[in-house]
């Protein structure tokens, strides 16, 4: 590739991305519905056709940020999660990442954990399954996290799959209290210890009971 096609690529992706981070601001700010176009093109400092040259609508907007997120997480998890030795060493690192970027991108978690819910069902279906398959190689990764520690004689034998989705569930709802509330309070990653601790407690071999009246 010749170096005036290389530069063209750059300053196409650097406008890009100034065009997401103004409109993942806003969105954080005003919410989805009540941002336009206009607002995202006056933010980024670009004309409107500039902006429409690059995404269509400003549900494609959405899209592209949660799509960009979600690929960043997941490629985090994959070298951070890879570098543990055990089952429960693996998962741990996959509770401190998720919580740790959830932290970082709080911008980002306020307006997907916000706003989804108020998508009318013809614009979910327009993305949402690009965004399940993100959200399902999260899943899955834990699945065989979960799998491997079977095997492994580490963890008692269950579904992997409903345990990974469990996982998930204490994850969600933390972070969904934790960011939407007026006065965060702390890190979330604060939150590691606990979640850790109950959900490897339930699902370690012969550690179940014991572990769960610790706690009690």
């Amino acid at each position: 590739m010749d170096p005036r096609t290389k530069r063209k690529q750059r300053e196409y992706e650097a406008r890009r991305q100034d065009i997401l981070s103004a409109a993942e601001s806003l969105f954080s700010k005003n919410g989805f519905f009540k941002t336009s176009m206009a607002e995202i093109a006056s933010a980024s400092q670009f004309a409107m056709g500039t902006v429409y040259r690059f995404f269509k609508s400003k549900e494609e907007i959405y899209i592209s940020i949660v799509e960009d997120k979600v690929e960043e997480l997941v490629g985090l998890l994959d070298e951070n999660v890879g570098r543990a030795k055990t089952s429960s060493d693996k998962i741990n690192v996959f509770i401190q990442v998720k919580l740790g970027y959830a932290d970082r991108n709080r911008d980002f978690f306020r307006i997907y954990v916000s706003e989804w819910s108020g998508f009318e069902w013809t614009i979910k279906s327009a993305f949402g399954e690009r965004v399940w398959k993100l959200y399902m190689a999260q899943v899955d990764m834990v699945t065989d996290l979960i799998r491997q520690g079977i095997r492994r004689k580490e963890f008692r034998k269950m579904d992997p799959k409903d345990a990974a989705f469990a996982l998930h569930g204490m994850l969600n709802s933390t972070m969904y209290v934790g960011i939407l509330q007026a006065k965060p309070s702390g890190s979330l990653v604060d939150k590691y210890e606990l979640i850790s601790t109950l959900f490897l407690g339930g699902i370690k071999k012969d550690t179940h009971s014991g572990i769960i009246r610790r706690i009690v």
